[in-house]
């Protein structure tokens, strides 16, 4: 399904559904910029899991065009409001899982956000939650309010691959050169055809890191993943017939993201993971592409930020987040149906706070 907005002041606004794979992936894809966290089926994995409902916001005035992916969320569904909301009456808005936010052709940013903020408020959104993307730089165009607490890593392609592989820490050189001389070899996987092995390490890794339950994505998840025909390829170590280590990365026209994956941990001293990521940055390199996003980690300068900030030590960049209130009255009706919560913090700084934990 397709809607225009019919109010003169939205007139170069359409809002394609996820049902609508080619027309959506269409418009995404003719974006010079597009990254594969807007792609349908990117989104569409997500919204198989529980995470709302994809929705592809397009302007086009003609001179400035500009795409924002947003998940509409059922607010009743929350297990706080399950008898408290009537069921699809009240709505609000977050980024899919990765980065996103507008991507903009043009500069009419004034008018994109007033088009943008007049729709959602037409719909009856209550707000929104936006993780920005960290390359094109909207978040400064934003008119909402923006925070930075942390950092992500991007490992920038544009050196030699000689020069990266010096430019990486000293550590990893060692582990990578000792992963070569153990025998590890890689395999790269365009198809998803050893998908099985890769669930069974990923679910292992998960396991052992006591990971939130939320990270134990379906199969059919990945399948949906591996529909992503040219933004999608799974790198295997393998070592005496086994495979060691494994990890799926999604790209797009300029950036690839290191997404989800694991490793055996009997196999650690061998330093597959080091050797793996070294093997995307060379791919990625052949493939020209602009940048290796790693992401960051769960916390300030944990263990898994350090890791892979020795990847890329010049490319820490800062994330941001972005917040928005629509319905100030709705924000607040929420805010005091949570406040009856004996043990609820009304004075977190979790957004939307009426979706805050106890």
């Amino acid at each position: 399904m397709k809607s225009t907005v019919n109010n003169t002041n939205l007139d170069y606004c359409e809002v394609i559904n996820v049902d609508k794979e080619c027309e959506w992936d269409g418009i995404v894809k003719s974006f010079y910029n597009y990254d594969v966290t807007y792609l349908n089926n990117y989104v569409k994995a997500f919204f198989e899991e529980g995470e709302g409902e994809p929705l592809l916001f397009y302007f086009n005035d003609g001179i400035t065009r500009a795409i924002n992916v947003i998940m509409k969320r059922d607010i009743s569904k929350l297990k706080d409001f399950k008898s408290k909301l009537a069921p699809n009456t009240w709505f609000d808005l977050s980024t899919p899982y990765g980065y996103g936010g507008f991507i903009m052709e043009g500069e009419n940013y004034k008018l994109v956000n007033e088009c943008y903020d007049e729709y959602c408020k037409n719909m009856g959104f209550v707000s929104e939650f936006v993780r920005f993307h960290l390359i094109n730089g909207f978040q400064f165009n934003y008119n909402g309010l923006i925070e930075t607490n942390s950092k992500n890593i991007i490992r920038d392609l544009d050196l030699s691959l000689e020069d990266m592989f010096m430019d990486f820490e000293h550590k990893v050189r060692k582990s990578i050169k000792k992963a070569c001389k153990a025998g590890l070899e890689i395999e790269i996987d365009t198809s998803g055809k050893r998908l099985d092995e890769f669930m069974q390490i990923y679910y292992k890794t998960m396991e052992r890191n006591n990971a939130d339950s939320s990270y134990y994505y379906s199969k059919s998840f990945f399948e949906k993943i591996n529909n992503l025909r040219g933004n999608f390829v799974y790198f295997h170590v393998w070592f005496n017939d086994e495979i060691i280590s494994s990890e799926l990365v999604i790209y797009g026209s300029e950036n690839c993201y290191s997404f989800l994956g694991g490793t055996n941990h009997e196999f650690f001293h061998l330093s597959p993971n080091n050797f793996l990521k070294y093997e995307i940055i060379k791919w990625a390199k052949d493939c020209e592409l602009k940048r290796f996003i790693f992401g960051g980690g769960k916390k300030a300068e944990d263990g898994i930020y350090k890791y892979k900030r020795s990847f890329a030590p010049n490319g820490v960049s800062d994330f941001y987040i972005g917040k928005k209130i629509f319905d100030k009255e709705k924000y607040n009706k929420l805010v005091s149906i949570r406040n009856k919560d004996e043990n609820f913090d009304s004075n977190s700084s979790f957004f939307p706070l009426y979706r805050g934990a106890l």
